[in-house]
């Protein structure tokens, strides 16, 4: 969830189903570049607080697979007409991804801000991918409506090991996406240009595993409820 959505006049709950050509989290597939479908719940309290969880599956080597679940529970401010801030916590877990087989799990603690155009958020987590690995993740993202029903976006985030990273992972790497989108009612058809910019492993000899990874561009299809 975007940090610092506005406060609903009254509870909400949404449900939201997507389908897209692959499924990436801070620039890495855990849908192994397959195709992925998602289910996400999410629900907003008058007070400011809010819940939200997700489910998302794919398909390894064709049989149908749980790729990963994440669930977050936080608190939205208010500040200004135009300015609020928001906290909470989150849990991922992802049975694929990083290019590895294994899966791997982690809880993380954020705070965010909110402006009209743009919004920031810093999260730390004492556990990223290994136990006992602390992690620090900062992004940003941004959008506007250019025309009715037509939304342009973009984001950027770096992901930094407080500690020895995971063995064949850089100490810090970069995502960004940019992004547009078209509601049609209840549905929303997404197009994503994404990519990830990593540096060298400590372990690594000089010069590998660093610069940019490919390119990818993905589509997504999402129906709200």
């Amino acid at each position: 969830m975007a940090a610092g959505v506005a406060l609903p006049a009254s509870a909400q709950v949404a449900v939201e189903a997507a389908l897209q050509t692959d499924y990436r989290v801070r620039g890495y597939s855990i849908s192994a570049g397959e195709p992925a479908a998602s289910l996400s719940v999410s629900y907003d309290d008058v007070s400011g607080a809010y819940l939200g969880a997700s489910v998302i599956g794919t398909a390894y080597d064709g049989e149908p697979a749980l790729a990963g679940l994440q669930a977050s529970a936080g608190y939205a401010v208010r500040l200004t007409p135009s300015v609020s801030i928001d906290g909470g916590v989150a849990k991922a877990r992802y049975f694929r991804g990083y290019g590895a087989a294994r899966g791997y799990d982690y809880t993380e603690v954020y705070v965010g801000v909110a402006l009209p155009v743009i919004s920031g958020r810093l999260s730390y987590s004492p556990d990223y991918r290994l136990n006992g690995t602390q992690a620090l993740y900062a992004e940003a993202t941004g959008g506007f409506e250019p025309a009715p029903d037509w939304f342009l976006s973009a984001h950027a985030g770096v992901l930094t090991y407080l500690d020895t990273p995971p063995p064949g992972s850089p100490r810090r790497s970069h995502d960004w996406r940019l992004g547009a989108s078209r509601q049609l009612g209840a549905y929303g058809v997404h197009l994503d240009l994404l990519g990830r910019i990593q540096g060298r492993a400590p372990s690594a000899p000089r010069g590998a595993n660093s610069g940019r990874d490919p390119v990818d561009l993905v589509l997504g299809l999402t129906r709200a409820f």
